[in-house]
């Protein structure tokens, strides 16, 4: 990847978007540069346009929307071009890491032959494209012998995201854009990934970022652009946009527009509705439970366990670790969706079905799992309003008028307006769909619900409104909370106890402001006594 500091590898004057029977355009006359050497980073809500302007300067968008204007990558007009010849246009000079990793990953492939059929995009010969493969891995922070032989489905979300992005990377591209490449990962592989951008562009690409971490754009953006509602508000060098990520006396400058302002002040919010004055263990509730749960993959290799875990009602638990420790795993087992090999799940003291399609729907309201990427879960062709009722309705045996009455109001206190619910979901962001999937889950009044990286693909705005909203969304049931996450002060203001996982076991149990410090003070893989867990932790899980 060379080039001239100076050369624009894409050139988009003026992209507009819109999607049909909409009133409002999804983008407004945006102009958008990237050039070869710098970091363009595009921040903004969710909802406001990053992932529109993503597609759009590959000349590519959703479907029923409508590009207008220029998009000229390499001197050729994208937009001007059939959009059968698109693809062959950019093919070996843009590659694109979408905000969701398991659509460009090919679940019967496994990662090493598919990445090397990649390379061949731009490397010519057998031997330069397995290079090509191993390095992509490398940058991306994977090894090769690792996960060469592994299909999708067989590694952690973060693991997957870092997957997609060495897909992105391997054809030696000059120009990338990376929407939320940062995305389940833990702080360690997420300023690792930043690192990573930087050299990208100093090496010579051009990179477009679309992200809501602000820090990694402070790290590695040379210039920002802030959408909302589909316009660049604000756009200028990062550090007069952004600032240098510490509380300003008197708050964010005046000079920036409201937006820049919002997300910034949302930036440092602590969550009002925290850890001081949250709701206890009900007295005399029921709750979930996890006995000796372990497992296994087919070969027999160990995924997970044994682990043991009590969640009281009213309760909240961070789960932490680093990426591909077992944490998704083990939620999964939990929700239904993944069969352990031993052990079991209970409720009220009672086993619950290891299979969620082998629980009655009053079983199936017990525990509620929201996945860090919900988009895939949602009907393509049904207004989100009458899905999100449909739990309360299925699940509790409400009426439709009531379902969907507690569905808005869920809906309201996220954040969401009330016509965005009568929309389907491909009209939607992808932070606009996380809130929607809480809350359709929050809706079944579980008595455990599981929050697998919710915060991930949200902005500092919607972020802090979800922090805000589910104590009190929590409290009428007595709902205990599951809290998987990366994110450090979401942790610190939903959450009192943390469980932290390395390599499939639960290492260290404890209030949460003990265990965080620890949580990615250690390589994966590298206990804090001898070779195995602390001694007050067993390996036969935790004590009570």
């Amino acid at each position: 990847m060379t080039g001239s500091a100076e050369m624009p590898l894409l050139d988009a004057p003026e992209i507009s978007a819109h999607a049909d029977g909409a009133e409002r355009p999804l983008l407004d006359r945006v102009a958008l540069t990237v050039t070869a050497g710098r970091v363009t980073a595009v921040v903004g809500p969710s909802g406001s346009g990053k992932t529109t302007l993503g597609l759009a300067a590959l000349g590519a968008s959703r479907n029923g929307v409508r590009l207008a204007g220029r998009v000229l990558l390499a001197g050729t007009d994208l937009l001007l071009l059939e959009p059968a010849r698109r693809p062959a246009a950019r093919a070996g000079r843009a590659a694109h890491l979408p905000q969701h990793p398991e659509t460009v990953l090919d679940p019967v492939r496994r990662a090493g032959g598919a990445l090397t059929e990649l390379a061949a995009l731009g490397h010519p010969g057998r031997a330069v494209r397995q290079q090509a493969a191993r390095r992509a891995l490398a940058l991306a922070g994977l090894e090769w012998q690792a996960v060469r032989r592994r299909f999708p489905h067989q590694l952690s979300g973060g693991q997957q995201q870092r997957l997609a992005l060495a897909s992105a990377l391997v054809t030696g591209a000059g120009m990338l854009v990376l929407d939320e490449p940062t995305s389940g990962l833990d702080p360690a592989l997420a300023h690792a990934l930043g690192r990573t951008v930087r050299a990208l562009a100093d090496g010579g690409a051009g990179v477009l970022l679309l992200s809501h971490d602000l820090r990694l754009v402070r790290e590695t953006a040379d210039r920002v652009i802030v959408l909302e509602d589909g316009r660049a508000v604000d756009d200028g060098p990062t550090p007069g946009i952004l600032g240098t990520g510490v509380p300003e006396t008197g708050g964010p400058s005046a000079t920036r527009h409201r937006a820049t302002r919002d997300l910034l002040a949302a930036e440092h919010g602590t969550g009002a509705a925290g850890r001081t004055g949250a709701p206890g263990p009900a007295p005399g509730g029921r709750g979930v439970s996890a006995r000796g749960l372990v497992v296994r993959r087919r070969s027999g290799d160990l995924l997970a366990g044994p682990v043991s875990m009590e969640f009281p009602s009213g309760s909240r638990t961070a789960l932490l670790g680093p990426s591909g420790s077992g944490k998704t795993t083990f939620a999964r087992v939990l929700a239904g969706l993944t069969t352990p090999s031993q052990g079991e799940v209970r409720f009220d003291g009672r086993p619950l079905p290891r299979r969620v399609d082998r629980r009655t729907a009053a079983l199936r309201r017990v525990v509620q799992y929201v996945h860090q990427s919900s988009a895939d879960s949602f009907e393509e062709h049904r207004p989100l309003i009458r899905q999100l009722a449909d739990t309360a309705r299925l699940l509790r045996d409400l009426g439709e008028t009531e379902a969907t009455a507690e569905a808005m109001a869920a809906a309201a206190a996220m954040g969401l307006d009330e016509a965005l619910l009568h929309r389907t979901p491909g009209r939607l962001s992808g932070g606009q769909l996380q809130r929607c999937a809480l809350v359709r889950a929050l809706t079944a009044q579980p008595a455990l619900l599981v929050c697998d990286e919710v915060t991930s693909a949200l902005d500092t705005v919607s972020r802090q409104r979800v922090l805000d909203a589910l104590p009190g969304l929590l409290a009428p049931a007595g709902t205990a909370l599951l809290f998987v996450s990366h994110d450090l002060p979401a942790v610190r203001a939903l959450t009192e106890e943390a469980v932290l996982f390395d390599d499939g076991r639960c290492v260290r149990r404890g209030p949460v402001d003990e265990v965080l410090p620890t949580a990615w003070s250690r390589a994966p893989g590298v206990r804090e006594v001898g070779d195995g867990p602390p001694e007050r932790f067993p390996r036969s899980g935790l004590k009570k």
